[in-house]
């Protein structure tokens, strides 16, 4: 069972724990990029600086447990290097909640859309997900459990982070032109202080990561973030591997509904050493479609009208 922790690709852990933890930390809070810079005359008091760090947080925390609730279709594509011409992976998939994470459910592949066989199978493997998740006597849904509520309270601690961990800076403010009426968001720039982080992968990459961030002062919401990897970081002492200095993450999000804000385009460029062997990952997510689908127990009653249909169609990628 795929989840949203562990996609269908090849890269090694560690690189795809760069991405993840970036995307982690600003999760849920956005709008369309920023552009069109307009510094203003002065920074604003660093109280005021203060509570819009808790706006952003606040809305992070409504956002994050909302998206356990909404399905969506993305795009991904993967390059094993920057320079290849052709992706390694090239795959549309919608992503629905189950709970514990989420499954993909495939719908085409190096834009060649899936048979209805193929869909069909899939869906059934979504519903299992669902069935698991209702049934509290289902012993491997206890470990699912278990593992969702630490990665859940790891996310957030990371979100917390932002209060205490970082060292915040006014960058000035820029409009985006497109919105209506145009909006100018505030700039950010959070740099982490010396001996943060501890613990799990995720953790110490955000230690080590410099985040600048586009936010709308009144609504905490994060329109776009961009994350770089400030020092090296090694695994088992540098024996098992490490990722490079100069990753980086960019990320955009959009209003799922109102107050909800989720990713809809996410780009990251990491390298390493797994072991002995170097490794990079390029990878590019585009989300489209939003929609509330409620807990297992609303989705699943949905997805078994879906395969009783005998005329099954695949969605349009």
């Amino acid at each position: 069972m795929r989840s949203s922790f562990e996609p269908r690709v090849c890269t090694s852990r560690p690189l795809r724990s760069f991405a993840r933890a970036c995307i982690s930390l600003a999760l849920l809070c956005g709008g369309p990029a920023a552009a069109g810079a307009q510094q203003a005359p002065a920074a604003p008091p660093a109280e005021e600086l203060r509570q819009i760090l808790e706006r952003m947080i606040a809305t992070m925390h409504r956002s994050d447990a909302a998206d356990a609730e909404y399905a969506r279709t993305e795009h991904w594509v993967e390059r094993k290097r920057a320079a290849d011409a052709d992706p390694m992976l090239d795959r549309v998939y919608r992503v629905y909640p189950t709970g514990t994470g989420t499954v993909k459910v495939v719908l085409a592949e190096f834009g060649k859309q899936v048979t209805p066989e193929k869909y069909r199978d899939e869906l059934r493997e979504l519903e299992q997900a669902l069935v698991w998740a209702l049934d509290p006597e289902e012993e491997r849904q206890h470990a699912r459990v278990e593992k969702w509520k630490r990665r859940t309270e790891e996310r957030f601690r990371a979100v917390e982070a932002f209060r205490d961990e970082y060292n915040l800076s006014w960058l000035g403010t820029e409009t985006v032109p497109d919105s209506t009426p145009p909006r100018a968001l505030t700039k950010l720039l959070l740099d982490p202080k010396a001996g943060t982080g501890s613990g799990s992968i995720a953790t110490e990459l955000l230690a080590a990561s410099r985040l600048t961030l586009w936010v709308d002062a009144e609504s905490g919401a994060v329109a776009r973030l961009d994350a770089e990897l400030v020092r090296d970081l090694l695994f088992g002492g540098g024996l098992l591997g490490k990722i490079d200095k100069g990753g980086r993450v960019h990320m955009e999000q959009t209003e799922a509904a109102p107050g909800i804000w989720l990713p809809r385009v996410t780009s990251s460029q990491v390298e390493g050493r797994k072991l002995f062997t170097h490794e990079e990952s390029v990878r590019t997510v585009e989300a489209r479609d939003f929609l509330r689908v409620g807990p297992p127990a609303e989705l699943l009653p949905r997805v078994r009208r879906e395969l009783s249909n005998a005329g099954l169609q695949v969605p349009a990628p």
